[in-house]
């Protein structure tokens, strides 16, 4: 958790947020694809999982100094969890694991290129709370699994660091963007108390993401 501080406050410190700046609003059109990563150090094994995709929506605001150098705030409702198919799974059994987190990364922007058309990227740190999950469900329908995420043991708050580069175009304060992203979770989905070799001690997700963005700044300061 120290370093997810630790950056917002870089980001935070390295930009002039108060003067010479244009600001943006937007939205952002995503299909991710998302899976975790399982891992018991204990009894050494991989579990091995497919992942899921969907298509998400998010709200996009963003601060630019003259230097083309700023802030990026995004606040999206993001899917992300695992599957068990033909392909990977445990005792045959096939089901989606499925989480529903507001996800709000907070990214130091830059674009590289002197014409209309430019190279964009951003890196920082995101955080994110579970609104919804299918534990429930999944416990119904396949009793015999070995573990399930348990809402009085496991973690529904979340972060991680986020990247993402793509091309911009720009016209007439309009931004039409295409960005490829990739989100890692520090924190682990199941916070194990005893280890045991049924449940994986690291359980992280990742997600990846192809986006197209429409910005448009509606304040410029000279």
């Amino acid at each position: 958790m120290r370093y997810l501080i630790s950056i917002l406050f870089f980001l935070l410190t390295s930009n002039n947020l108060l003067s010479q700046n244009t600001i943006s609003l937007g939205i952002k059109s995503s299909y991710n694809s998302s899976n975790i990563n399982f891992h018991n150090n204990f009894f050494p094994q991989n579990i091995k999982t497919s992942s899921i995709n969907n298509i998400n929506f998010t709200l996009v605001t963003e601060i630019l100094n003259q230097k083309k150098t700023g802030i990026r705030i995004e606040i999206s409702k993001l899917k992300k969890g695992w599957a068990y198919d033909e392909i990977n799974n445990i005792n045959n059994t096939y089901y989606s694991s499925e989480f529903e987190f507001v996800n709000v990364p907070f990214l130091m922007s830059t674009y590289f290129g002197k014409k209309n058309l430019k190279i964009n990227f951003a890196l920082g740190p995101f955080a994110e709370f579970m609104i919804s999950e299918n534990s429930d469900e999944i416990k119904s329908n396949f009793p015999g699994e070995p573990f399930y995420f348990d809402k009085l043991r496991d973690n529904k708050f979340s972060y991680g660091l986020m990247a993402a580069g793509g091309l911009s175009y720009s016209k007439n304060g309009n931004k039409l963007q295409v960005t490829v992203s990739y989100q890692y979770n520090f924190d682990n989905i199941l916070d194990v108390e005893v280890k045991n070799q049924n449940i994986p001690d690291i359980s992280n997700f990742n997600t990846l993401s192809i986006s197209f963005v429409y910005l448009n700044n509606f304040i410029k300061k000279q």
